[in-house]
């Protein structure tokens, strides 16, 4: 991180928009949020959908690209993360195999966590900490093996959460905080749903961001990856049979919601946009084919959220 000082900084405040939330209740939902990076714009659409109809639920439990745009819905930002990706997707600071071997990390942290929001866009900490949604961020503890679940209480202090959230094995820096060692949280909980049924309201909400067809298959790189993590023989456990577990809980989603356990939000067709798409156009398309889906099911959400 450079030495600007956000709390302080008269640039973070100076074009602040009134976030959102303010004036609306928060629902008892809870709000459970895919990765996937780039992949992520559907997300993004779906949240700005919900921004637009007042639909703010009081807790977001995010995983990956999921917990950026769940830390943008918090702060009651609408637009900021679609706006984000589209804009930067295309500089080799914000999201790139250029950016992993000048820094180590492919998602940049000092030009995506602090150059963008503390300089270049300015975010409103104020409007996170003021909000009455709360973001958990999903990382992946690789001492233990097992995902961590961090409630943010600070939207600035809480940050190398959110980094460590979002940081994809073998190009990514492990992530030290509060004596843990941790990266990407889609390893260890690609969706967060039980967490959610164990912890959260009787309501909840589940945006994937792969379509109903999609299947995952075993990680081609387990040999590079022993190698990398070798120390961290539980992590690799999750990495090598990350796939059976995923098509299992993807397999099981659909019941849920049929059961009304859940509401399930997923792209409508195969998802096509790469995990570092640079491509305006098919992020802007995925973004609005999010809005759209959201759209096209609330009157199923309002009905579900209702009962």
């Amino acid at each position: 991180m450079s030495e600007t000082n956000p709390r302080t900084s008269p640039s973070r405040t100076s074009e602040t928009r009134e976030p959102a939330w303010r004036g609306h209740a928060a629902a008892p939902v809870d709000l459970v949020l895919e990765g996937g990076a780039m992949r992520g714009q559907f997300t993004a659409g779906v949240l700005d959908a919900f921004m637009d109809r007042k639909l703010f639920c009081e807790r977001v439990i995010g995983v990956s690209a999921g917990a950026l745009c769940g830390y943008n819905y918090v702060a009651g930002d609408a637009g900021r993360s679609c706006y984000l990706n589209v804009k930067y997707a295309g500089d080799w600071r914000y999201l790139s195999m250029k950016s992993f071997v000048r820094t180590g990390n492919a998602c940049g942290r000092d030009f995506a966590f602090n150059v963008i929001p503390n300089q270049l866009e300015p975010f409103d900490y104020d409007a996170f900490n003021g909000s009455p949604l709360r973001l958990v961020a999903v990382s992946s503890d690789l001492d233990s093996g097992e995902a961590d679940y961090h409630e943010f209480h600070d939207a600035l202090d809480d940050v190398p959460y959110l980094i460590a959230s979002s940081s994809m094995p073998l190009v990514s820096q492990i992530v030290e905080v509060d004596g843990k060692r941790l990266l990407d949280g889609g390893t260890c909980d690609s969706v967060p749903v039980l967490y959610s049924l164990l912890t959260g309201p009787a309501k909840r909400i589940v945006v994937l961001t792969q379509d109903s067809g999609y299947v995952k298959g075993p990680n081609k790189l387990m040999a590079l990856l022993r190698q990398r993590y070798g120390d961290f023989p539980f992590y690799l456990d999750r990495l090598q049979h990350r796939h059976y577990e995923y098509n299992r809980l993807y397999r099981a989603l659909p019941c849920l919601h049929d059961e009304g356990l859940i509401f399930l939000i997923r792209p409508p067709e195969p998802v096509t946009v790469a995990s570092m798409e640079k491509d305006p156009a098919k992020l802007m398309a995925l973004y609005e084919q999010g809005y759209a889906e959201a759209l096209r099911v609330w009157p199923a959400l309002e009905r579900y959220l209702s009962e």
